[in-house]
């Protein structure tokens, strides 16, 4: 019940943008201007401040990077291979699509659903599993810089799609986020309280601008790329990184941490890159809300599994 109070608002959030977006009570621009606020200000806020507010020594976990990061990032690639072999998309199109199969919402359910189990001990696996995905969103963002100079007729140089992504406010705020963590100051109270005030607006304006680009048509015309991507979202990443984790024999808690962090929906911030950039938004949005919608069974079921596993881990909180 407590996993399915955590779900039910995201979609619910998600079925109130289609809503306005099917009544045409809002103009069409508003998905792009909301996609805009949350890429500029309030993604950045929130990575800022879930990475720099941990100690930097904290940040260092080798066997988790591997099971989770390591493990992901090769099925993004294989991903990748396979939409362009089978689907005909391009760099750009297959970078979404296959990110849509291993970037995790892990901010806003997976650190909430490991904190509700193991407290303040679930709370720094849920860190680095974002910071995971904030690498991902790195990789994702140099590939969609490189794509939009094809686009354009011009080739673009290493270095300035380089410098084209460190100016990617995401990525500069997580790269911010790292050094700031390793100089140990902390947040004051009154900085802590602007960043989470800005943090929490972000789940309302990404689920809603999600919502408001869904389409029932192109479900429909694209349902077998969708379902397929939500499988490997839902099924897939989180046995796969289950058994990494078991293989470099990961402690219990932070192999639980790595399985939940990849059994959760996928990152909304992947949309929010596909819609700045142009490159199958609808396809992201669709896949999102599918993933939420049906990892409230999904989710169970790991946690099951999970802690028949491993059921000590599960007495820390």
């Amino acid at each position: 019940m407590e996993l399915i109070n955590l779900i039910a608002p995201v979609f619910a959030v998600i079925l109130t943008g289609y809503v306005f977006s099917w009544t045409n009570l809002l103009n069409e621009d508003t998905s792009d201007a909301l996609v805009q606020f949350a890429v500029y200000v309030l993604i950045p806020a929130i990575m800022f401040y879930l990475i720099g507010q941990e100690e930097f020594a904290n940040l260092l976990n080798y066997g988790f990077y591997i099971a989770y990061g390591g493990t992901l990032l090769v099925l993004f690639v294989v991903l990748f291979l396979i939409l362009r072999g089978l689907t005909g998309f391009h760099a750009g199109s297959a970078t979404v699509a296959a990110f849509t199969g291993v970037a995790s919402n892990t901010a806003l359910v997976a650190l909430p659903i490991l904190h509700s189990i193991f407290g303040s001990k679930g709370a720094l696996p849920a860190v680095l599993a974002n910071l995971v995905v904030a690498i991902l969103l790195l990789i994702m963002t140099t590939v969609l810089e490189t794509a939009a100079g094809h686009k354009a007729g011009a080739k673009t140089p290493i270095y300035k799609i380089f410098f084209n992504v460190l100016k990617n406010p995401i990525i500069a705020a997580t790269l911010l986020g790292v050094v700031y963590s390793s100089t140990g100051l902390g947040f004051s109270d009154s900085v802590a309280d602007y960043l989470e005030l800005l943090s929490q607006a972000l789940a309302a304006v990404a689920l809603f601008a999600i919502g408001f680009t869904t389409s029932v048509r192109t479900i429909v015309q694209t349902g077998p790329l969708i379902l397929f991507l939500t499988v490997v979202k839902l099924v897939a990443a989180p046995g796969l990184v289950l058994l990494a984790a078991h293989l470099i024999g990961l402690d219990p808690l932070w192999t639980i941490a790595a399985t939940v962090s990849s059994a959760v929906p996928t990152a909304k911030n992947v949309f929010l890159l596909a819609k700045l950039y142009d490159q199958q938004p609808k396809l992201a949005a669709h896949i999102v809300s599918m993933t939420s919608f049906l990892s409230v069974g999904t989710l169970i079921l790991w946690l099951f599994v999970l802690h028949h596993l491993y059921p000590t881990a599960f007495q820390l909180n």
